[in-house]
C-alpha cells in the first residue's frame, strides 16, 4: 500500500457565481428600457388618438351645426325688413294672387272694380273684435274669414283692419284680437305671406266731429302696435297711412268721402301703386 501514488488535488476558485450575476442585471436593465420605451409609445399613441377623437368631435359639431342650419325654410332664415321698402313696381296682375281683408274701405276695392270680388274678403262694419267670428259672403259661401282664406289659399292676404273701432275698443284689446286671427292664418296657411297694412289717416274735419271723431295721434298709436306686432310675428307690415297723408299729417280733403274717413276711388289707386311698389322679395 506504501507504494501507492496519493492523489492530490487543486483547488480553482470559480468566477461563475458572479458571472451570472451581472449578466441577469443587464438582462433586468434591459427589461426596463424597453418596458419603459413600450410605455411612451403606448401613451404618445393615446394622446394622438384623443386628440383625434377630439378633432373629428369638433368637426362633426360644426358640420351638424351646419346642417341644422342649411336645413333650415327660407322663410325662417330670411330676415324681414318692416316697413317694407320700396321695390320694382309689379302690374296689377299681382293681385290675382292676393286676398283682401278688412271692413268697408276694403270693400271698396271691389266696389269699384279695382280687385275681383272674388278676392275681397270684407264686410261693411267688420270690426278686429269680430274678425274671428262673424261670417261675411264669399266665393264658397257664408263663412268666416279664415274659412274662406283656407280653401282660397292664396299666395299673398293684406289685412287692413282697425279703422272701425279705433273710436271706442282699447289699443291693446285691438292688438289681442288681430294676433290670434293672425295666428290663425300662419297655423292654416303657412305658405301665403301676410301683409299687414296700416289703418289710413282721417281728415281734419273727422277730427273736429261732434259723432264719433276719430284722432289721427290715436291711429299713429295703433299703427306703431301693428308694427310691433308684424315685427314680432315675423309678418309684412306696408305703411299706407304715411302715403296717403297730407303734409299736415291728416287724409286731404280732396282724397276723402264726406265722412272724412273712406276712399275716393282715386284714392284707392294711390294706395293700390302704393302696394304694388312695396312688394317684399
Amino acid at each position: 500500500m506504501s507504494g501507492r501514488r496519493r492523489r492530490t488535488y487543486t483547488y480553482v476558485k470559480s468566477n461563475r457565481g458572479p458571472l451570472i450575476r451581472f449578466r441577469f442585471k443587464v438582462v433586468f436593465i434591459v427589461f426596463i428600457i424597453v418596458t419603459a420605451v413600450c410605455f411612451l409609445i403606448y401613451m404618445t399613441g393615446a394622446n394622438f388618438e384623443n386628440d383625434d377623437m377630439e378633432t373629428n368631435m369638433f368637426l362633426f359639431s360644426e358640420a351638424s351645426e351646419t346642417s341644422d342650419s342649411s336645413d333650415e325654410p327660407l322663410d325662417k332664415v330670411k330676415e324681414i325688413i318692416n316697413p317694407i321698402p320700396s321695390s320694382e313696381p309689379l302690374t296689377e296682375t299681382y293681385f290675382g294672387n292676393c286676398a283682401f281683408v278688412g271692413d268697408s274701405i276694403t270693400v271698396g276695392l271691389s266696389d269699384y272694380q279695382l280687385v275681383p270680388i272674388k278676392n275681397v274678403y270684407a264686410e261693411i262694419g267688420m270690426n278686429i273684435e269680430k274678425i274671428n267670428t262673424e261670417t261675411i259672403h264669399t266665393a264658397f259661401g257664408e263663412t268666416t274669414v279664415l274659412d274662406g282664406l283656407k280653401q282660397a289659399k292664396p299666395e299673398n292676404i293684406y289685412i287692413m283692419l282697425g279703422s272701425n273701432g279705433i273710436a271706442w275698443l282699447p289699443v291693446s284689446d285691438m292688438i289681442s284680437y288681430y294676433c290670434e286671427f293672425i295666428s290663425s292664418i300662419q297655423q292654416n296657411l303657412p305658405d301665403s305671406n301676410i301683409y299687414i297694412l296700416s289703418i289710413p289717416p282721417v281728415t281734419a274735419a273727422r277730427e273736429s266731429a261732434e259723432e264719433e271723431p276719430i284722432l289721427n295721434s290715436d291711429i299713429d298709436k295703433y299703427n306703431s302696435e301693428l308694427l310691433k306686432m308684424a315685427d314680432d310675428k315675423k309678418i309684412y307690415y306696408v305703411d299706407v297711412n304715411t302715403a296717403l297723408k297730407g303734409n299736415d299729417g291728416k287724409f286731404p280733403e280732396d282724397n276723402a268721402a264726406e265722412d272724412g274717413m273712406h276712399f275716393k276711388k282715386t284714392t284707392y289707386k294711390i294706395m293700390l301703386d302704393y302696394i304694388l311698389s312695396h312688394i317684399a322679395k
